[in-house]
């Protein structure tokens, strides 16, 4: 008998044939686009900081015009209870003192005991040794200068600005805590202590980074700072640690454990 109706399975290989022409054809006409994406790639590789800077820099133009305002609003109708109290604690590990503090105290320490050591051997040993807890210790506080000297200069409003006020915008060269938004320092402080410690004890980093990522989403979820605010402060703690890792390791000093110069 004369077949003049396609079946079910004919119909789907029919179907697949012509997607598969379509996505080569499409593939084929991307290669402009695709080489230069490879060339950016590159660059980027290159120039990770400056580039990795123009992308966050664009993004946060992006969300100070379209995301922070809806989104603060948005949780700060809906999110409470457990959560709040959950992102509450978490954001204490972002205060800058929960690492400056151990991190002076052991470089001191160690430097001390490097002083009094009874030979030029356990001297050296003993100074190798402080530079692990004084990279952490540079990697929060210059990262902190520098988030400080951003915020007096732009002078955000916070959050609570925009809910009480509906004010939104900038107080140029303010010292006042609800007009410092910009950047996150809790996120700063924490991005830079957990790249400082993914360098040191890489084998954690997944954790170091997820901590991280916790404390910069507690301070947008307790709408303590805006969406921006929080990923500037990141970008800035991991540039900063980053650009000091380099510097070290110019020097010849090693801050990862288990591995000296």
């Amino acid at each position: 008998m004369s077949r003049g109706i396609l079946s079910w399975a004919e119909r789907i290989a029919l179907a697949w044939e012509g997607t598969t022409l379509a996505m080569a054809e499409a593939w084929a006409s991307a290669a402009p686009v695709r080489a230069a994406c490879r060339r950016q790639w590159e660059r980027t590789r290159a120039w990770p900081i400056a580039w990795s800077f123009l992308y966050v820099a664009l993004f946060c133009l992006l969300s100070y015009w379209a995301f922070d305002r809806p989104l603060a609003r948005l949780l700060k109708a809906h999110v409470g209870g457990d959560v709040e109290g959950f992102f509450k604690v978490v954001t204490n590990l972002g205060l800058g003192g929960v690492y400056l503090v151990p991190a002076g105290v052991l470089f001191l320490g160690l430097m001390l005991a490097a002083w009094r050591a009874p030979s030029l051997t356990a001297r050296d040993s003993l100074r190798r040794l402080a530079v692990t807890p004084a990279f952490l210790f540079l990697s929060v506080a210059l990262s902190g200068l520098a988030g400080n000297a951003v915020k007096f200069c732009l002078g955000r409003y916070r959050p609570r600005y925009l809910f009480d006020q509906d004010l939104y915008g900038f107080a140029l060269f303010s010292h006042k805590w609800a007009m410092n938004s910009f950047p996150s320092g809790h996120s700063q402080a924490a991005f830079a202590a957990m790249t400082a410690l993914a360098i040191i004890v890489p084998r954690y980093d997944l954790m170091w980074l997820a901590i991280a990522t916790l404390v910069a989403l507690s301070r947008v979820v307790t709408t303590v700072h805006f969406l921006s605010d929080a990923v500037a402060g990141s970008w800035l703690g991991v540039a900063v640690t980053i650009a000091l890792a380099r510097a070290f390791r110019a020097k010849s000093w090693e801050p990862r454990l288990g591995k000296r110069w």
